[in-house]
């Protein structure tokens, strides 16, 4: 995936602001890939205003209480997944879409996954007889 500079996003969600031209015609005037990128660079611009269209150095590490809270009130509102991400100060709506699915799939245990490698054998037997 390419990589945007934010100076360039700015320039083309202002170009697009002021009427110099639709998505397909910034897409092919700035370089960028498609005008689906130019899209969503509108609407993030729109909806978060700057911030939506920056780059984050980091991934936003949500809790397990967090993406319960949103699943449930993504399947207890009529709103969009657009809608709620929104609402909720995330710029990213399908991974609301990838919660509420996961969620639809194993339920409350969801979000309880232990991430990183798994522990040999040799190790989980080292701390087990260590501890008796």
């Amino acid at each position: 995936m390419t990589k945007y500079s934010f100076e360039l996003k700015l320039k083309v969600v202002q170009d697009y602001d002021n009427g110099v031209g639709g998505c397909d015609y910034l897409a092919k005037k700035y370089h960028v890939t498609n005008e689906a990128i130019v899209r969503r660079w509108v609407k993030a611009y729109k909806e978060l205003g700057a911030v939506g269209i920056q780059r984050k150095r980091q991934n936003t590490v949500y809790s397990t209480q967090f993406k319960l809270n949103a699943v449930n009130l993504y399947l207890t509102s009529e709103k969009s997944y657009r809608e709620l991400a929104h609402e909720l100060g995330m710029n990213n709506p399908p991974l609301l879409t990838r919660w509420v699915s996961n969620y639809r799939k194993k339920g409350e245990f969801a979000f309880s996954n232990v991430q990183g490698r798994p522990r040999k054998e040799s190790e989980l037997l080292e701390r087990f007889c260590c501890k008796v």
